[in-house]
């Protein structure tokens, strides 16, 4: 076809400038440019998502002559603060110098890298005679390749230029690295030392600190030898592994660990410290964490998996793309999950107001982002609170169905003594939707007995203030959406145990007032009233058995008083 020339013009983009000229179209080939100051955010134009930083000046010739003869070009940049940018983390910038050269004979390149003054990485590279192949990247796959790597100097720097996020690696590294063989099938030589870098995941909240690792190059393999490492609560880890780097078998992984008393997990909703071999591979197909493990210790926090269960899931099919606009790449599939976790006890359960030791025997699958827990975990001991009074678990039962997020089928009964009766709370549905049921012995009606529980006294001696927040937790109970309940929302945002509106006295001079307590203990309570306007009064009651209690008060009028309060249900 018939070809066309682009006249030298200039380009402006975020404070840089480019001049480019070229033919293009027909036999030949011609490209030239200039830059000054680009950006490289300007890549992700063509590529969107790249997130490459750094600002690029220096001149990029490229030329394909008539008849099939063997391209040429050159490359002299000057990359300064060249970065990558993720979701969660972006590499440390580094100043690259780059020259490379392209003839009939091979290519050629020599680059140096620069991070906060210092010289921390050296590379050259030479691929010739050029391969077989219809584009000049297939030639190149193919070419014989002799190339030099040294670095030492930070691991994030190379680590986060590629982009891999689910994993960070920081700290100390030196690389020493020489490469023959091709492209497509690099056989390389040569070794790498990290003393005191860090390894962690703000997916899983995994922290491994003081990481030392060794590892030798071999054929197309990056052996690690042996790692060890700590983890928060003097876990430690250690282990050997393997990289596959060649591009023709496709890159893989296999990475075996042997931990002790590591915390590999540490979300705010889930924490596990275990003990026994991990295995962590990937491949082609995708990525998988897998291993037998015993529990040393652990934590599960109930309903707090509810804000991302209402995260809608919106399936998407994007129709209808103009032919020249490039895809956006797919998200690399989530690693895969395949755990057995024995846990004889120190799992503890928390949230809803429940504090407990449990055991059990997991299976978890699912991946990383999402995990799927199946089995069940039995109560060995622990308390539920309510209404700032402690009751004992007596039973309990937690059946994790595989589901993400994680939503337990929750069977618990709690028992308590108060005011001369016996309590019994139990705890069924769903740990994103409790459903919570009230009895006692001997049988009161479910609003006197939450009476007792709420204010220390029936229903008949409640303030119309109280009465309005007794109604409203008898609807939250008996609904799933809850009440209006403004009251008891700020007793426990400020974490008290009873918050109550009080009526005026005209016989103390008591306007209407407000009553603060706390629980000190299981049998001593404080109270403190007061109307804003000089009057206060503090109350002590000191419970010696179920049914009998010592009540005491002082006020600023100067009253005084002590009592004894007998309560008994026939």
């Amino acid at each position: 076809g018939a070809a066309w020339r682009l006249s030298s013009g200039a380009l402006s983009y975020a404070g840089g400038n480019a001049e480019v000229s070229g033919l293009f179209g027909g036999d030949r080939t011609e490209l030239a440019a200039r830059l000054e100051a680009m950006p490289l955010t300007v890549l992700d134009i063509a590529w969107p998502q790249l997130g490459l930083g750094g600002i690029a000046s220096g001149t990029l010739n490229y030329t394909t002559p008539a008849g099939g003869g063997a391209p040429s070009g050159a490359a002299n940049l000057r990359i300064r603060g060249l970065s990558r940018a993720g979701l969660v983390l972006s590499s440390r910038p580094v100043d690259i110098g780059l020259a490379a050269r392209l003839d009939g004979n091979g290519a050629a390149m020599r680059a140096v890298a620069v991070s906060e003054g210092r010289t921390v990485g050296r590379a050259q590279a030479r691929l010739a005679p050029l391969g077989g192949g219809a584009t000049i990247g297939e030639r190149l796959m193919a070419a014989p390749l002799f190339a030099q790597l040294r670095y030492n100097g930070p691991a994030d720097t190379l680590w986060r230029l590629t982009g891999m996020e689910m994993i960070d690696v920081s700290g100390p590294v030196a690389v020493a690295a020489d490469a023959r063989g091709s492209l497509n099938n690099p056989e390389f030589r040569g070794s790498l030392r990290a003393q005191g870098a860090r390894v962690e995941s703000a997916i899983t909240g995994t922290v491994i600190e003081n990481v030392a690792a060794s590892g030798r190059f071999g054929g197309s393999r990056l052996v690690i030898d042996s790692f060890s490492g700590t983890t928060k609560n003097k876990g430690a880890v250690s282990g050997h592994g393997a990289f596959d780097l060649s591009a023709a078998a496709g890159y893989s992984m296999r990475i075996a660990i042997d931990a002790r008393a590591a915390q590999l997990i540490d979300r705010d909703d889930l924490k596990a410290q275990v003990t026994g071999p991990l295995v962590i591979a990937s491949g082609p197909g995708g990525g998988s964490i897998s291993g037998k493990v015993a529990l040393n210790s652990g934590s599960f926090r109930l309903g707090s998996a509810t804000a991302a269960a209402e995260l809608p899931r919106l399936p998407v099919r994007e129709i209808n793309r103009p032919p020249d606009e490039r895809a956006a790449p797919r998200l690399a599939a989530p690693w895969k999950l395949d755990l057995d976790v024995d846990a004889r006890n120190r799992l503890m359960v928390t949230g809803l107001g429940i504090n407990s030791e449990w055991s059990a025997d997991l299976k978890i699958e699912g991946t990383v982002t999402e995990p799927r827990v199946n089995g069940e975990a039995n109560l060995i001991r622990g308390n539920y609170d309510f209404a700032g009074r402690r009751f004992k678990l007596e039973r309990g039962v937690i059946r994790f169905l595989g589901e993400s997020p994680i939503n337990p089928a929750l069977d618990i009964a709690a028992e308590g003594g108060i005011q001369g009766l016996n309590a019994q709370i139990r705890v069924t549905g769903r740990g994103q939707h409790p459903e919570i049921s009230f009895t006692s012995t001997p049988a009161l009606p479910q609003d006197e007995l939450l009476s007792r529980l709420l204010f220390g006294a029936s229903i008949t001696n409640l303030s119309p203030a109280e009465a309005l927040q007794l109604a409203a937790a008898v609807a939250s109970l008996n609904s799933t959406g809850g009440g209006l309940d403004p009251i008891n929302r700020v007793r426990s945002a400020v974490g008290l145990d009873r918050l109550r509106i009080v009526p005026a006295d005209i016989a103390t001079g008591q306007g209407t007032a407000i009553a603060a307590g706390k629980y000190l203990g299981r049998r001593v309570y404080v109270e403190v009233v007061t109307d804003a306007r000089g009057y206060s009064a503090t109350l002590v009651e000191y419970q010696i058995t179920r049914w009998l209690s010592i009540l005491s008060s002082i006020s600023t009028i100067g009253r005084q008083s002590v009592n004894v309060r007998v309560s008994k249900d026939y």
